[in-house]
């Protein structure tokens, strides 16, 4: 019996089958138009294999697979971030094109950017059956609508294995269809044509309803199951930015008033999820929008049914991702409006049931980021005791839930915002204690799952504030430890992960930890090669979001000054007098953040004039220092000790004994001014 034949194969991941199943039947339904030369194909394009995931698994692609690619005239492969890494689509194009060459290979994106989503063998040249050093050129076919679109991508796949040009296709379709249209006018009534026009606007208005409805629902359930799967694990963000514009593109389409309930929430899911993905990469600019289109989705949905659980957890998580970013561009009053609609929702909810926890998980968060925002106030008694409370909810869920790692993960994040107000009241013993809590779970979480991202991510974090710690203790030798291991970790974190931009903020942190304790210890090209390396990673930073204000204006203020007063401090007299005046101009006198990098900013204003030999400026730049007003509650060892410095060339020799008493008597002893004093 005769071996069947094939007018093509399609190779295809099976994260793309959705999509797969689509062009099959598109294909196999196509029409070619009359007067169109295609031999062997006046029957159309019936049969097309696709049936490759129904074959058995082997190392080999078996008989059965290996028969159909040799009697297929044509392989199709669909090109994705997941088929690029697939070993069975590079053995069916290596296995066609050892027999057919590079001719008759069709590729048709569907996801991703060429040539990062084509599989290896596909960019390579094959001659006489064997692949060569030169590379391949295939023109694809692209089926992403901010392409070529499906239709024009089905046509240019047609076009292909038609082996006729993409323009006669094209004409004779549109030919064939005003023919059709012009028979049909000529051989019908006027009433005719007005109901059939009517009729088959009505199809053609319904056909696409169904179509876009299928395409956004599959796109929804490859977004909230497949993929998200495959994101949190291994940290990929980068996959999601095709799939993420699609889905706004056809939201932004939609009526809310016309949307079922069901609807509406599978549209904020989806929404929030691309919002998230872009928040992660620090691209706020795409980000907020998507918040703010999930927000206003969850707020239809809770004006129905004000009283609905699930329609109240959900407008929750809307407001807090609102709120979220509009903290990070300094934006208070939006965020602690967006933050207190969140805390109120969840917090109303945990109270009615109880023994529901993932609503008083909610409860906790709402906890939690209260307490950041009291912290960003300067009120630290308030900010830990809702830290305290938040995290003994978090602990309560763990424990009934058998300590899972994700769990863990919390439980420690809760923590260290415990640890790190302990700090800011001057209750270090109590600090590092805290800290040890958290660096535990975090190991216990990395036995169960190796692997776990945000493990290692909030382990390298609480490392590096361990060695930190250390260092304004003035241990440096316990410092270096956890701040080498720490900065060990960044480095393999961001080789694995570029895009994450919590991981790079992390790594700046230790880094100019580190330096500053190589600085301490006169390693003085380490130090300058760590504040290299942050200074890398903080352009990267303020390049993906130019209006956070972190990225732009504390952490740089933070990290110029503080090395124009270590390893940079040699520069000439006018260069810091331009760093000085720069954050002077910047940084907020109000903010209780910026308060350390004023007082640096006016000790290199003073450093300047010393240079230039202004005794007078200099004295009055160090008074200005001593003079900045500490806003809020809690005890700050660095700003403690710069003012000590600036008391000391002052000659206010009681008021330097001062505040070098206030560190001693908490055993203290930052290493930033042991070489500046």
């Amino acid at each position: 019996m005769a071996e069947r034949r094939y007018k093509a194969f399609i190779s295809y991941s099976h994260r793309d089958k959705r999509i797969a199943n689509w062009l099959h039947g598109q294909l196999e339904n196509f029409k070619l138009p009359d007067g169109i030369d295609a031999p062997g194909l006046e029957d159309g394009l019936r049969p097309i294999f696709k049936d490759r995931e129904e074959l058995p698994a082997s190392e080999d692609l078996g008989a059965a697979l290996e028969s159909a690619l040799s009697n297929s005239d044509a392989l199709i492969v669909l090109c994705s971030p997941h088929s690029a890494i697939s070993p069975w689509i590079a053995k069916e194009i290596d296995l066609f094109k050892r027999v057919n060459g590079d001719a008759r290979v069709f590729p048709a994106v569907v996801d991703g950017a060429p040539p990062y989503n084509m599989p290896p063998p596909l960019l390579v040249h094959y001659e006489d059956g064997t692949p060569t050093e030169e590379l391949a050129e295939p023109i694809a076919a692209d089926l992403r609508p901010e392409e070529d679109g499906r239709k024009l991508g089905v046509q240019k796949l047609v076009a292909g294995l038609a082996g006729i040009g993409l323009d006669e296709l094209v004409d004779r379709q549109a030919r064939q269809r005003h023919r059709r249209l012009a028979i049909m006018a000529a051989a019908s009534f006027v009433g005719m044509v007005i109901a059939i026009g009517l009729a088959l606007f009505a199809l053609q208005q319904r056909d696409t309803a169904r179509e876009e409805r299928a395409e956004a629902n599959g796109l929804i359930e490859y977004m909230l199951t497949d993929l998200r799967e495959e994101l949190e694990p291994v940290g990929r963000l980068d996959v999601m930015d095709g799939v993420g514009a699609r889905a706004m593109e056809y939201y932004a389409r939609q009526k809310l008033d016309d949307l079922s309930p069901e609807e509406l929430g599978r549209r904020a899911r989806a929404v929030q999820l691309v919002a998230e993905m872009h928040n992660l990469r620090g691209n706020n600019d795409k980000a907020l929008p998507a918040f703010r289109e999930a927000a206003r989705t969850t707020s239809e949905l809770l004006a129905r049914k004000p009283d609905d659980p699930e329609r109240m957890f959900n407008h929750g998580q809307s407001m807090f991702w609102v709120g979220l970013i509009a903290w990070q561009r300094g934006q208070m009053d939006e965020a602690k409006k967006a933050l207190g609609q969140y805390a109120d929702i969840s917090i109303r909810l945990a109270a009615k049931d109880r023994s529901n926890l993932v609503w008083q998980l909610e409860e906790a968060y709402a906890l939690s980021n209260l307490g950041t925002l009291a912290d960003e106030e300067a009120r630290y008694e308030d900010a830990l005791d809702l830290f305290e409370r938040s995290v003994a909810t978090v602990a309560r869920v763990a424990e009934a839930e058998g300590r899972p790692a994700s769990r863990l993960v919390e439980w420690g994040q809760g923590l260290s915002w415990v640890s790190s107000t302990h700090q800011v009241l001057g209750d270090f013993r109590a600090a590092t204690e805290t800290r040890e809590r958290e660096l535990a779970l975090y190991n216990e979480a990395l036995e169960a799952e190796p692997n776990h991202a945000e493990a290692r991510r909030m382990g390298l974090f609480a490392k590096g504030s361990m060695g930190a710690l250390h260092s304004i203790r003035g241990q440096t030798g316990k410092a270096r430890q956890y701040l080498d291991d720490a900065a060990a970790e960044a480095e393999t974190l961001i080789e694995q992960d570029p895009e994450n931009t919590m991981t790079k903020v992390f790594a700046i942190g230790v880094l100019q930890s580190r330096a500053m304790v190589n600085w301490n210890d006169g390693r003085s090209s380490l130090a300058t090669a760590d504040y290299d390396r942050a200074e890398a990673l903080l352009l990267d930073l303020k390049a993906r979001d130019p209006k956070n204000l972190s990225w732009n204006v504390e952490r740089p203020a933070s990290l110029e000054l503080e090395r124009a007063l270590t390893d940079q401090s040699g520069m000439a007299p006018e260069r810091l007098r331009a760093v000085a005046r720069k954050w002077l101009g910047r940084l907020d006198q109000g903010d209780p953040a910026h308060v350390l990098s004023i007082i640096a900013a006016h000790l290199v204003e003073a450093n300047a004039h010393s240079k230039s030999g202004d005794g007078a400026k200099a004295a009055a730049s160090y008074a200005r220092a001593i003079a900045v007003e500490s806003i809020g509650q809690g005890f700050h060892p660095v700003e403690t000790a710069l003012r000590a410095v600036a008391a000391e060339r002052l000659g206010q020799t009681a008021l330097a004994r001062q505040l070098r008493r206030s560190l001693e008597e908490k055993e203290l002893d930052p290493v930033i001014d042991n070489r500046i004093a």
